[in-house]
């Protein structure tokens, strides 16, 4: 991905914690509960959601699966929603 910002702040980035939020929602969990699933403080969790705190892969695949979630299904809901917005920017 040739000039794509590393920053914490990239669109990219709020889908993927928009989703996240979405995936953890669905799974019926509570931010206390995932923190717990973790091995995090809730407020790590808000700020995960909120865009203060970086995802890594390991904590995408810890979260999915405290989810009950395929890793790769909500990744591919993360590049259909960047193929989408390209699409409609072009």
């Amino acid at each position: 991905m040739r000039g794509m910002s590393a920053s914490l702040y990239h669109a990219n980035y709020d889908d993927l914690r928009a989703l996240l939020r979405a995936v953890r929602v669905r799974a019926g969990l509570t931010q206390v509960q995932m923190a717990e699933a973790l091995g995090v403080g809730q407020s790590y969790v808000s700020k995960l959601e909120r865009g203060e705190n970086f995802v890594d892969v390991l904590l995408y695949a810890r979260w999915c699966q405290a989810c009950s979630t395929k890793p790769g299904i909500v990744l591919d809901q993360l590049l259909d929603r960047s193929v989408n917005v390209k699409k409609v920017g072009d």
